[in-house]
């Protein structure tokens, strides 16, 4: 009996034995399973990120690029002490108890890379609004500032902005940012004071919970799929796309002068634009300037110039001034003014060629006409174009513009297009027109807000029902005009430049109705008077002579 309970006891220490190396086996074996497992994952994992490493548009995961190649590093490290251990493990030169320890020790770090990993992975490249606004100038601040009123939700709303700042009121860039004194500043021309209203400041946007997404450059837009692209990499869906994109400045280059690209050539559409200008004005006092073009840049900038005190010549080959506006007869009142206020002016020939010095600033004019100017500074301002190359062949075109309807609604129904880019129906014309001005930016900008929230609401409103306006300030001049410049115009009032305060317009008769109105020197109370005119249209036989007389207000 003894002897069988000594064999008995044996065999059950064989057996835990046997049952103990088992359950270390499996373990062993498990654990090995696991960790081939997770490097397997992080294999994965790893060439996930390489491939966002190397994007072409740089993916978002760039912008932490060192921390994520470190973490490549510690994968490789990983990977290579685990490659150590099983070769050392397989020689025997580890004890059981050792190579789990080492195993189970790997399969922690392991699961700590995978865990990091995923903060890389996971880095999101798109973002979702229910409202998108692509452009952020004037358009843009005053959308937001509608959609607000409308009750706009926190979250909702997103201004993607090439430039690095708010929206603000962009007249203020050939004007007043250009004095020697008493300059304005952002942020005092901010929307929306341009038009009276509250000045929206970055804080603001924030408060609203509208995103500013600024300094971002949108390279693509796949309206099907409603995302758009910036440079790098990030995409943006919408449920609603506000195009806002305004126009960029046309570039001597584009016109085949030659050494057009020399330094010290300016054009003036962005604030970035503005402040290069002001720095070389500051760097040029008193200098030679040479203004290219005689519309609104040209007009504005010139003046601008000639307060900073420099000796400025202003170039343009229409016959006159501000030539898409202006008559013969309005012209000659404000050409003669710059002339009075030393500045020259050269019409009917273009610059063709320009000369630069061995630091590669321009130093001379050439002009289609054989005259050679000197220059230490060119301001061009040849037109401008809008900024539609987006949106080629999926939103139909007219005039140059994007097409809408009344209601600024594209034939995407989920796309609306306003100030610059859109060519829209004038009701009181019968004509579809693209209107490049400040004012229009502002109203149109707001109606497509009204329509998006009222078609939210099953609400009507009515059509845009927009009256050309345009307007400008130079020197102690101030000028306004309402409506459509065809017809007979006929010119009233004091044009005198010598006068104190001259004051004149032009009427413009198609049909024997008046259809437009133009007016310098006067009154708000005046401008809105001649506003109304434009728009009632009433007979010229009746009421011409009115205006002759100074009475604005019979309308």
């Amino acid at each position: 009996m003894a002897l069988l309970k000594q064999i008995t006891e044996r065999i059950l220490v064989i057996w835990a034995l046997i049952t103990s190396w088992s359950k270390y086996q499996r373990n062993r074996e498990g654990n090995m399973e696991l960790l081939n497992r997770l490097l397997e994952e992080l294999d994965s994992q790893t060439a996930d990120i390489e491939q966002k490493l190397d994007a072409e548009p740089p993916h978002p995961i760039k912008r932490q690029e060192d921390e994520v190649y470190e973490w490549l590093e510690n994968v490789e490290r990983i990977k290579t002490e685990v490659q150590t251990i099983y070769q050392v493990a397989e020689r025997n030169y580890l004890s059981p108890e050792h190579f789990g320890k080492l195993v189970n020790e790997k399969i922690v770090e392991v699961k700590e890379l995978l865990q990091e990993g995923k903060l890389y992975t996971g880095i999101s490249a798109e973002k979702c609004f229910k409202y998108l606004i692509i452009g952020g100038g004037v358009a843009a601040g005053y959308a937001a500032r509608e959609f607000v009123k409308q009750g706009l939700k926190p979250g909702e709303l997103a201004i993607i902005s090439k430039e690095a700042v708010a929206p603000y009121e962009r007249p203020a860039l050939s004007k007043a940012y250009l004095f020697p004194e008493g300059a304005v500043r952002l942020p005092g021309f901010n929307v929306c004071v341009g038009s009276g209203g509250e000045r929206l400041l970055p804080e603001w946007y924030v408060e609203k919970g509208i995103e500013l997404i600024l300094s971002t450059e949108i390279i693509k837009a796949d309206l099907d799929s409603k995302i758009l692209t910036s440079a790098a990499g990030m995409k943006y869906s919408y449920d609603i796309l506000i195009i806002a994109t305004g126009s960029r400045a046309l570039r001597l280059t584009e016109f085949g002068v030659q050494g057009a690209d020399a330094k010290n050539i300016f054009y003036l559409r962005e604030i970035s634009d503005a402040d290069k200008l002001v720095e070389e004005i500051r760097a040029k006092k008193k200098g030679k300037v040479v203004v290219v073009g005689g519309g609104y840049i040209g007009v504005e900038v010139g003046a601008a110039m000639r307060i900073n005190q420099f000796d400025v010549t202003i170039v343009y080959r229409q016959q006159w001034f501000m030539a898409r506006l202006f008559t013969r007869e309005i012209a000659a009142f404000y050409e003669a003014y710059y002339e009075n206020k030393g500045i020259k002016l050269i019409k009917g020939t273009a610059a063709v060629a320009f000369d630069s010095g061995a630091n590669g600033e321009v130093k001379a004019v050439k002009l289609e006409d054989g005259r050679v100017l000197e220059a230490d500074i060119v301001v061009a301002g040849v037109g401008a174009k809008p900024l539609i190359e987006l949106f080629e062949g999926q939103l139909d075109k007219a005039k140059d513009g994007i097409k809408t309807d009344g209601f600024f609604e594209t034939d995407d129904p989920d796309v609306y297009a306003v100030g610059d880019v859109a060519t829209f129906p004038i009701k009181l014309y019968n004509d579809m027109r693209r209107v490049e001005h400040v004012d229009h930016a502002r109203k149109s900008a707001e109606q497509a807000v009204k329509v998006i929230k009222a078609s939210e609401e099953n609400r009507s409103i009515p059509e845009y029902d927009c009256l050309p306006y345009f307007y400008s300030r130079v020197f102690n001049l101030s000028w306004s005009f309402y409506g459509d410049n065809v017809g007979n115009p006929v010119l009233f009032g004091d044009n005198n430049p010598a006068s104190a305060k001259p004051k004149f317009g032009t009427a413009w008769i198609k049909n024997g109705k008046i259809v437009g109105v133009f007016l310098e020197g006067g009154t708000a109370e005046e401008n809105k008077a001649i506003a109304q005119i434009a728009r009632v249209q009433p007979p010229a036989d009746k009421y011409l002579d009115q205006l002759r007389k100074g009475d604005y207000f019979f309308a």
